[in-house]
């Protein structure tokens, strides 16, 4: 498994859709190329949000629109995407999904002597219960989507990894973007972490991509395996 390049982050959305729509068992690591804001499609339908677009693409970050809730993200170099379709077991909630996403993301890391936690960042972007955190700021956000399929629910879980600081730039964007939403506190750069303030660079690469499959995969394994003897 090598990280997928796509030209924009609206291209790795859309094949998130796609292996959704195709129901199956699959893991999607993937970065955009391009810089870009990604909010949830309400957002872009609000009129000052509207307004906003076409400076924000002037600055050099575009708005896309995502099927899942929360706020804006920044996509771009800076972010590594993880993609897992999963089945949703009989009598599992959503609760589920984010314990496997998150779960799979803290084992990897655990692999580098990064200890990480789950919770809400005061001042982080898209802030939820379901962060994964590195010394109380964000490292990660995670969401999922879920449909019914003839042979069961099966779950779209997403996780949203800072490799690196995003630019300067995106944090006069982001302020825009929740003021013409009607938010009173913009997201702050010092609620964040990327890894790369957190591990050496020569071990961040193909090491970290690694040990995300692995993570995922096994969790996987036990998932379908469970599955099975179930049935």
């Amino acid at each position: 498994m090598i990280v997928v390049p796509f030209r924009t982050a609206a291209d790795g959305i859309a094949r998130e859709r796609a292996l959704l729509e195709a129901g199956k068992p699959a893991v999607l690591l993937w970065q955009a190329q391009a810089d870009a804001l990604v909010a949830p499609e309400a957002w872009l339908r609000r009129d000052g949000v509207r307004a906003l677009e076409p400076g924000l693409a002037r600055s050099g970050w575009p708005l896309l629109a995502r099927g899942s809730g929360g706020g804006p993200v920044p996509q771009g170099p800076c972010t590594l995407n993880l993609a897992v379709i999963a089945p949703l077991q009989t009598g599992t909630g959503i609760e589920h999904g984010y314990r496997l996403i998150c779960g799979a993301v803290a084992e990897a890391l655990t692999r580098f002597e990064i200890a990480t936690d789950t919770g809400a960042v005061s001042g982080a972007f898209c802030n939820g219960a379901w962060n994964v955190t590195a010394g109380a700021r964000k490292l990660a956000g995670t969401a999922q989507r879920w449909r019914t399929t003839p042979g069961g629910r099966i779950g779209l879980l997403h996780a949203a990894i800072l490799m690196t600081p995003p630019p300067d730039t995106v944090w006069s964007a982001l302020a825009k973007l929740h003021r013409a939403a009607g938010l009173t506190q913009a997201p702050r750069p010092e609620a964040h972490v990327a890894l790369s303030q957190l591990m050496p660079e020569t071990m961040r690469s193909a090491s970290v991509v690694g040990a995300l499959l692995r993570a995922v995969e096994d969790r996987l394994s036990r998932l379908l395996s469970g599955e099975q003897q179930a049935a």
